[in-house]
């Protein structure tokens, strides 16, 4: 990296924010939405490995990223339709209303036997 991480960190962050706006604007075509999807996909499970492969020798450690990771996309999912922004009549929101219902008996009980 010719920049220092916490710069790069700030960097992504702002293109990010370059890009949700350009998507709000409707200034994206959705196959470069898609193309962009992807790309942020793939480096999202490079930084995951990255991540796992440094935190080898501490497997709690991953399991507490990953559900702190959990937890944060559920409350941003619980303020966007309090909001009004997701609909929760949408067949993609049935499908996540079963997940949800599955995830909460899972917690609720302590996991799969």
């Amino acid at each position: 990296m010719s920049q220092p991480p916490a710069d790069n960190v700030r960097a992504m962050r702002l293109l990010c924010k370059d890009i949700e706006g350009a998507i709000a604007r409707g200034e994206l075509p959705r196959s470069v939405v898609a193309d962009l999807k992807g790309a942020i996909d793939d480096t999202r499970m490079r930084v995951w490995a990255s991540m796992e492969a440094a935190k080898s020798g501490d497997p709690s450690w991953v399991q507490e990223f990953w559900l702190h990771r959990a937890a944060e996309v559920c409350l941003s999912m619980v303020k966007r339709l309090e909001e009004g922004e997701l609909d929760s009549r949408s067949p993609r929101a049935t499908a996540l209303r079963a997940a949800a219902g599955r995830l909460a008996a899972s917690l609720g009980s302590g996991g799969p036997e």
